[in-house]
């Protein structure tokens, strides 16, 4: 009899611990939401804009100090702003009450480094443009989830903050796509609305991250998994039904933009993915990550439209709009001088703002060339300040999408200053090859495309 209470208590032990792995199980997993799917009834007209932003690389004012650890970061940072990223929100709210768009598109890179504080921030701006009739949908990007980079600035140090995980990302901007969504990837955070009867947006997380906490820097490159791929070709063919625009929107590139930004910028599987949408004959894809305004296509059937870094230079939109069956996409910039005027600041930086953040991120390509004339072995005082400064102007134009606009006469005069015959003369390395990858034209506009829109599916 003994024994068999044993045995009975034995086997109520295991049973306990088993249902308690279970629970652990399902708490470790990301919560699932309790969705109430947006069902369109209109369709989309030629005077709805939708705009595009990417790579605000927000950092909560609340996160530093301006102590020396955060100067470091600044001084570190590929030119990005970070001094004003409430004040550029603020200015993009601004001007989305003015214009109202009926869209704002993220792709990616929300936060500097995954800190769970500056998302809560940016959601709640989120919010208040979703006040004025304009819905947010984002995606996140490479920066976002578990980065091991998550850090607070106070005085000398750097200290771990709170990293934003899978379930946090899903949580935090639940009012800002996932709501709405009707149908949800279970192998990533992409998800598929429908704001418009002909209009279908395919949000696709392509970031490689942990579900737990990182550690370290965060993983630059990014793809679809075969899961994905699965539900993507899915919901391809769903949409055959209603024959509405599918217009996908991702972080990383599906499409090369230059020769020195593959590797880590395009799709580990770009083929694959590529394949896919020309399969279904879809026309634009919008993506992020490399913070230059670019457009790549192939075979003029596939576009690729990277806009530029909102947190670089002029906050950077895309203004996207349909019209006959055709698809206009134009680069534009928020007014931050008109938006600091009317709104009674002082800050000098603000009321000049695109000089302001303009003149820091040539600096940053300015000293990009002079390390670079070190590391290569040629650096020479009589002609260092040239090569700095023609560094940093071709890095402006070739960032800001403005090189795109030059005449192959016009790029090949910039060649004959001394700054490019230093480099040609001495470098022969790095810098001699970015130089010529980045001052060449194609012959078409980076800022502007308008094309006949099929639609896809």
């Amino acid at each position: 009899m003994t024994k068999k209470i044993g045995i009975r208590i034995g086997l109520i032990f295991c049973l306990l611990l088993l249902v308690a792995a279970f629970n652990s199980t399902k708490e470790a997993q990301p919560t699932a939401l309790k969705r109430d799917p947006f069902v369109p009834t209109e369709s989309l007209t030629k005077d709805d804009a939708i705009w595009v932003i990417t790579d605000l690389h927000h950092l909560s004012p609340s996160l530093s100090d301006e102590g020396e650890s955060f100067t470091f970061i600044k001084e570190t940072s590929a030119g990005k702003e970070l001094d004003y990223p409430a004040q550029r929100m603020e200015a993009l709210i601004w001007q989305i009450e003015k214009e109202r768009p009926k869209l704002l598109l993220v792709s990616g890179d929300l936060t500097l480094n995954g800190e769970k504080q500056s998302a809560v921030e940016l959601a709640d701006y989120f919010q208040q443009i979703e006040q004025f009739g304009t819905q947010v949908y984002v995606i996140p990007g490479n920066h976002d989830i578990s980065n091991g980079w998550a850090r607070k600035f106070v005085g000398e140090d750097q200290e771990k903050t709170d990293q934003i995980l899978p379930e946090d990302f899903q949580s935090i901007f639940s009012d800002m796509g996932y709501q709405d969504a009707y149908t949800l990837d279970e192998h990533s955070l992409s998800y598929a609305v429908q704001p418009y009867t002909d209009l279908i947006l395919l949000m696709l997380d392509t970031n490689v991250y942990s579900q737990t906490e990182g550690k370290g820097a965060p993983p630059s490159n990014g793809l679809l998994k075969k899961e994905t791929l699965t539900w993507i070709e899915s919901v391809f063919e769903d949409t055959k039904k209603s024959g509405a625009t599918v217009l996908p929107v991702l972080h990383h590139n599906l499409l090369k933009h230059n020769d020195f930004m593959t590797k880590g910028f395009t799709l580990d599987n770009e083929e694959e993915v590529k394949a896919l949408f020309l399969k279904y004959d879809i026309p634009v894809v919008f993506t992020g990550h490399t913070h230059v305004q670019d457009i790549a296509h192939e075979e003029n059937t596939l576009y690729d439209i990277t806009t530029a870094a909102f947190s670089v230079m002029a906050p950077s939109i895309g203004k996207v709009t349909f019209d006959n069956e055709q698809f206009s996409y134009e680069k534009q910039a928020v007014d931050m001088k008109s938006w600091a005027s009317e709104t009674n600041q002082i800050d000098n930086n603000l009321l000049n703002y695109t000089d302001y953040a303009t003149h820091l991120f040539v600096e940053d390509g300015t000293n990009m060339g002079l390390r670079q004339m070190i590391e290569e072995q040629w650096h020479d005082d009589s002609y260092a300040e040239e090569v700095g400064a023609f560094v940093g102007e071709s890095n402006r134009l070739f960032f800001s999408g403005e090189a795109s606009q030059m005449s192959t006469e016009e790029l090949e005069l910039m060649k004959e200053s001394q700054g490019y015959q230093s480099i040609k003369k001495h470098s022969k390395g790095f810098l001699l090859r970015y130089m010529d990858n980045i001052l060449k034209s194609d012959g078409h506009s980076d800022l502007n495309l308008s094309v006949p829109l099929l639609r896809s599916i």
